[in-house]
């Protein structure tokens, strides 16, 4: 009878526990709220699942997303460093598979793409430098003015 009891308690909190977030990293964190915010309806937002991926990142990209739009000393010196070795970046990617209700509140099924390169191993700026479905924050912001 004790046996049956842990099975049923065990069975009421596996679901519970798989909508929490504590084991998702930083970038997973940051990624859902950013997808959340341009949901209509982000309460309704349930994770389907997860998939994550991480890549090194090779010197025309790294020069794309880490020195584009600085001044040319600080270029050369970050590029310096790349080829030195010193810097190792990564792109990190999650694909997010959701639910969430279109418009007319119909649950969609959704895949979202999330991108994070990284060169110093810091994620705390994931919620602004992540690219979701192939905008930043900032960028998707300004198509809704």
């Amino acid at each position: 009878m004790n046996r049956l009891w842990k099975f049923a308690g065990l069975s009421l909190l596996l679901p519970i526990l798989n909508s929490c977030d504590f084991f998702d990293s930083k970038m997973v964190t940051a990624c859902e709220q950013v997808l959340k915010n341009r949901l209509l309806a982000p309460s309704e937002y349930r994770r389907i699942e997860i998939q994550q991926s991480e890549e090194p990142i090779g010197r025309a990209d790294y020069q794309r997303y880490f020195s584009e739009g600085l001044s040319a000393i600080i270029q050369e010196a970050l590029m310096k460093d790349f080829d030195r070795g010193h810097v190792k970046p990564v792109m990190y990617e999650a694909l997010i598979t959701y639910d969430a209700p279109n418009a007319y509140g119909t649950l969609i099924r959704g895949i979202s793409r999330c991108q994070y390169p990284i060169s110093d191993g810091d994620a705390s700026r994931a919620d602004r430098l992540s690219v979701v479905d192939g905008e930043t924050n900032t960028e998707w912001l300004r198509k809704q003015l």
